[in-house]
């Protein structure tokens, strides 16, 4: 089993793209902003140290007032370690580092710690420190923050993701349903004005293409039933006739005429039957296993169990149609298995024949459409396989027809257990 690609989703491009973006402006903010922001604290440090050294040559009073109003504090070298300088007060590496000792004269030391945020500077050509609190943004705190606004950031571009493609997700499930010949539900319509008139559209187009299939399915049913008083009068006065070639003519004609009528009724009902629930097995065993002794014929391997029934009505004319249909145009036997796994339920019907050529496939499962010509003759109208389809449909099920990899065609419906 293939896994499927998680980022080749409407959900899973927006979100890759959005989180992308956020992320690379997220680094190039650090990289630039972070880089200008040092080198302006660097300037303020420098003017401020600047300021302390001079202040210090002069009067201590004044010296101290200055160095407080400049949050900077004198510190002896042999102290410096003790009051916090990091062991062994030497040269650090870092940005801010850098740029402070560009600025300073040559021989200066600094020394950063960076879970304070301290500012440790040995200005050149004097032996004590002068300590500057805070003056930098620890760096702990600064990644802490930085990787809090990603965060942020990234859950909501998530979330715009997600509610952005909800529309377009509800509207491809009402589309895939309304394929597979489900009554597709009506799609509410959200999102930016255009995924609102999409949606506005698909409602209106699905609700013509209902009508449309109604009005053809009630003229289909009332055609059907007119015809049915009139065959039935013909199977009456056929009896009646004193040559029996011409009787059993006319009764074989008005049996393949009422069939027809039949076909046309089952393909124009809207739902699944109301009969009761049948085992599929038993019906399979009881109708063409125990009273067909002929294997040469029909070949039953059963082994769904009693758990997958269906309505009797359907199952009877689901099986029919398709064992009429492989009889009609394939090579006995035909083989019918049931089976269960994965949770689902399948029926399989296959003949031995030549199969349908992969051309004609689609063609084939179409309403009124006959690959045989010359068989059309003989109560077939070209609805087995549309008539089928449709029963599966009512019934939960899905169907699914191809040419058997040995020769002969195939028709497997899986059903949820």
């Amino acid at each position: 089993m293939t896994m499927k690609n998680p980022f080749n989703t409407l959900f899973g491009r927006l979100a890759l793209m959005t989180v992308s973006l956020i992320v690379l402006v997220h680094i190039t903010a650090i990289v630039l902003v972070d880089r200008d922001r040092g080198q302006i604290d660097a300037g303020h440090a420098q003017r401020a140290l600047l300021l302390a050294v001079e202040a210090g040559r002069g009067d201590p009073l004044a010296a101290s007032h200055v160095a407080a109003t400049l949050g900077v504090s004198y510190v002896s070298a042999q102290d410096a370690i003790r009051y916090g300088c990091p062991a062994p007060c030497e040269n650090t590496s870092g940005p801010i580092e850098h740029d402070l000792r560009e600025k300073l004269p040559a021989g200066s030391k600094v020394v950063t710690d960076g879970e304070t945020g301290t500012v440790w500077v040995q200005y050149a050509g004097n032996p004590g420190w002068l300590k500057m609190q805070n003056a930098t943004l620890p760096a702990r705190r600064f990644l802490s923050a930085s990787a809090t606004m990603l965060v942020l950031a990234v859950i909501i571009a998530l979330l715009g993701a997600w509610q952005l493609q909800r529309p377009l997700h509800r509207l491809a499930l009402a589309a895939r349903e309304f394929r597979v010949g489900h009554r597709a539900p009506v799609v509410e319509a959200s999102g930016p004005r255009e995924l609102k008139e999409l949606i506005g559209d698909f409602n209106q187009m699905v609700h013509e293409l209902a009508q449309a299939e109604q009005e053809r399915a009630v003229m289909l049913a009332g055609v059907a039933h007119d015809l049915r008083a009139p065959i039935t009068r013909m199977q009456v006065r056929a009896d009646l006739l004193p040559d029996e070639a011409n009787r059993r003519g006319f009764l074989r004609d008005a049996e393949s005429l009422s069939r027809i009528v039949t076909q046309f009724l089952d393909f124009a009902r809207e739902t699944a039957d109301t009969s009761p629930s049948t085992s599929v097995d038993a019906h399979c065993r009881r109708h063409y296993g125990d009273s067909l002794a002929d294997e040469a014929l029909v070949r039953l391997d059963l082994q769904a169990g009693d758990g997958f029934g269906l309505p009797l009505v359907d199952l009877d004319r689901i099986l029919t149609n398709l064992i009429e249909n492989a009889l009609t145009y394939g090579e006995p036997p035909v083989e019918i298995s049931t089976s269960r796994r994965d949770g689902q339920y399948t029926l399989e019907v296959r003949d031995h024949g030549g199969g349908i050529p992969n051309g004609q496939l689609d063609r084939a499962l179409q309403p009124f459409v006959r690959l045989d010509e010359a068989r059309s003759g003989d109560a077939h109208c070209g609805l087995g396989l549309a008539i089928v389809r449709r029963l599966v449909r009512y019934n939960g099920g899905v169907f699914h027809a191809d040419n058997a990899a040995d020769g002969g065609f195939v028709v497997t419906l899986t059903f949820p257990a």
